[in-house]
């Protein structure tokens, strides 16, 4: 009798699909708004901020002797491109001979993953910390991350820096440790954003995991700590419902509505960050005041092939800019 693990030319049994668990998507690159191309590696902009009111009340009689200029608080500020670069190669064997579950084309396939990397690596820099710096020859231009951009002081970079009356204020930035950010100091942060802009168009924010899951809690909390409130907010369902919880993806409050983005690419461990701080950091945008400017989309090369192997390139390049920071806010916990 003839035993299966005798059986001479038994094929191997592969599955023809290839299983991708990793479904994390770029939100800032999604959200946020394109501008204008820039047509140099640097672009210069402006902002400006109104005079705090004074007291008026002329003197009946006296001429005008005193004069100012409304320009007097323009600023220069200014945002530099970054080029990313992915590449694949695969060899004319890999290519041509071998046949791969799941896998009708070994180039083709590792395009779209290598595209997909790039977008992340993009939405991981502009959600960390870095500052802006010049090509030095083994490292290209880089742009300011939004972590930089929303700092006071801001870190000195490549590029021209806000103005101490353009940056964003200390009490839109919450350096408060993960137990003692609550509502509390997310009211305090829209309420400064507000304070500076007059705004109550919505705001977007781009949290970590477990700043998005702490503002699902709130209803729990007293405002100013996480001690369990002896009140609550009460909940309605219809008695035939079958779904219970307490997701939140938009924040209303006094000072306009904030609309809740989770992503696992702001402060990350890749990129000066860390795991806990990228569970914890959160940005909190008026998207008219951010722009992604693109001088090229993503772009596919294929070199002409001369031996050995089938070869990819893709690049972009991008500017990430911020308008204007003063009235953005951010969540940074001290102990994160």
């Amino acid at each position: 009798m003839l035993l299966e693990k005798n059986v001479v030319g038994k094929k191997t049994d592969w599955a023809n699909y290839i299983t991708l668990a990793d479904e994390h998507e770029t939100p800032m690159l999604r959200v946020l708004p394109k501008g204008p191309k820039p047509v140099n590696v640097v672009k210069n902009y402006q902002a400006d901020t109104y005079n705090s009111p004074v007291q008026n009340a002329w003197p009946d009689g006296k001429d005008w002797d005193t004069f100012q200029s409304a320009g007097q608080n323009r600023a220069q500020l200014s945002a530099r491109v970054q080029w990313f670069v992915k590449t694949a190669a695969v060899s004319k064997l890999a290519e041509d001979v071998t046949d791969t579950a799941g896998i009708e084309d070994e180039l083709a396939h590792e395009i779209p993953k290598k595209m997909t990397e790039m977008a992340r690596e993009m939405e991981a820099t502009a959600g960390s910390d870095n500052a802006s710096s010049a090509d030095d020859g083994s490292t290209g231009h880089k742009f300011r991350a939004a972590g930089a951009w929303i700092s006071n002081p801001m870190t000195a970079d490549a590029d021209v820096a806000p103005p101490s009356t353009i940056l964003t204020p200390t009490a839109s930035i919450s350096t408060a440790t993960k137990a003692n950010t609550t509502e509390d100091a997310i009211k305090v942060i829209l309420q400064n954003m507000w304070q500076n802009t007059g705004s109550k168009s919505l705001k977007v924010g781009f949290v970590g995991s477990s700043l998005k899951k702490r503002f699902g809690e709130f209803q729990f909390y007293i405002p100013t700590s996480t001690s369990t409130q002896s009140t609550w907010r009460l909940t309605e369902r219809p008695e035939s419902g079958t779904t219970l919880g307490n997701m939140v993806d938009r924040y209303d409050s006094d000072w306009g509505p904030l609309e809740l983005h989770m992503s696992r690419w702001l402060a990350h461990e890749n990129f000066g960050g860390s795991v806990t701080k990228a569970q914890w950091r959160g940005y909190f945008m008026n998207p008219s005041r951010w722009s992604w400017l693109w001088n090229q989309k993503p772009t596919v090369y294929k070199p002409e092939f001369k031996g050995g192997s089938y070869k990819a390139a893709i690049d972009a390049i991008v500017m990430f800019l911020c308008w204007n920071p003063v009235g953005e806010g951010k969540v940074a916990p001290s102990d994160a």
